[in-house]
């Protein structure tokens, strides 16, 4: 199979659903962060990077979990496993503090609010997310002699 062909193949409705679902979910993320900022930068009186650091943890949290159990697992039939949260971990550990980059450095160097900073951030990691989410973190495992993997590729893969 060639490239275009592979990738192709890759634009599936499946594929289409879970973007949607992902954005839907994003909303965790970017919510939780844009309203538990102020609770913890205005309210709270914390420095602006711990209090946007903070919201940002504990809506990745609920991120996780939705992502998890709704956006890449079709009816409960995906098998989860321990290198999820891994990845995870990894994946949204990078994305936050390029988030944070983004943010900080529109405020610092711009004189952009955070509040707007998240908004542009936020387009960045609309496509970016669902990419290293959907292929990285959440991809499917091969188990190569499950008769899932038989039925999809007729056969053993290694014969």
């Amino acid at each position: 199979m060639g490239k275009i062909e592979k990738i192709k193949s890759q634009f599936t409705f499946q594929n289409l659903i879970e973007f949607i679902k992902l954005q839907l979910a994003g909303n965790i993320l970017f919510w939780g962060t844009y309203l538990g900022f102020p609770l913890f930068h205005e309210i709270l009186k914390w420095e602006e990077v711990f209090a946007l650091a903070t919201a940002s943890i504990i809506a990745h949290i609920f991120f996780f979990i939705a992502n998890s159990e709704w956006v890449f697992d079709e009816k409960g039939e995906r098998r989860k496993t321990p290198g999820e949260l891994t990845r995870f971990v990894i994946f949204m550990g990078i994305n936050f503090f390029i988030n944070l980059g983004i943010i900080t450095g529109l405020s610092y160097f711009f004189g952009i609010t955070p509040y707007i900073g998240q908004f542009i951030s936020g387009l960045f990691f609309t496509l970016w997310t669902f990419i290293g989410l959907k292929y990285w973190v959440f991809r499917e495992a091969h188990h190569y002699g499950s008769l899932r993997s038989k039925k999809k590729y007729g056969k053993h893969p290694a014969n």
